[in-house]
């Protein structure tokens, strides 16, 4: 998770760990719904019905997806801790997370990023490429 202004050098390492290894890497992108279970399973969440949080999880969704007109959103969004913030959509499996404390966030995140994997155009992006990599270097 990216928390801080990002450096010349960590553009340069992410670039080059997706010059030496995106071309091995095929896509291993979970559904939404496998996301899902799998958080339940792992945070124990509770229900968190907020049109506020949920609309800022779409928002952040169609953004990720170009605002394309196929996708509707179906969000269910969680509470961990009591102010841990988790929204997932079911169908693409992209996930939102806030806290006032960001550091709360980031192993969530993390874990959740690994778990999902990558789809053909993330594997287009260096930057999560990289991202990905280190975490799965980091796990292992």
């Amino acid at each position: 998770m990216i928390t801080s202004p990002v450096t010349k050098e960590q553009l340069d390492h992410w670039k080059q760990l997706w010059k030496e290894n995106a071309p091995s890497i095929k896509p291993n992108r979970i559904t939404g719904m496998e996301l899902n279970n799998y958080f339940q399973d792992k945070y124990f969440p509770t229900s968190f019905e907020n049109s506020d949080f949920q609309e800022v999880v779409t928002f952040n969704l169609l953004q990720r997806y170009n605002d394309k007109t196929d996708i509707s959103p179906r969000i269910i969004c969680y509470l961990v801790d009591t102010d841990i913030y988790v929204g997932i959509d079911l169908d693409t499996g992209f996930f939102h997370i806030e806290s006032e404390k960001i550091e709360k966030c980031i192993p969530i995140y993390d874990d959740l990023f690994v778990k999902r994997g990558l789809d053909k155009d993330d594997i287009q992006n260096y930057v999560l490429v990289g991202q990905y990599i280190e975490l799965v270097d980091a796990k292992f």
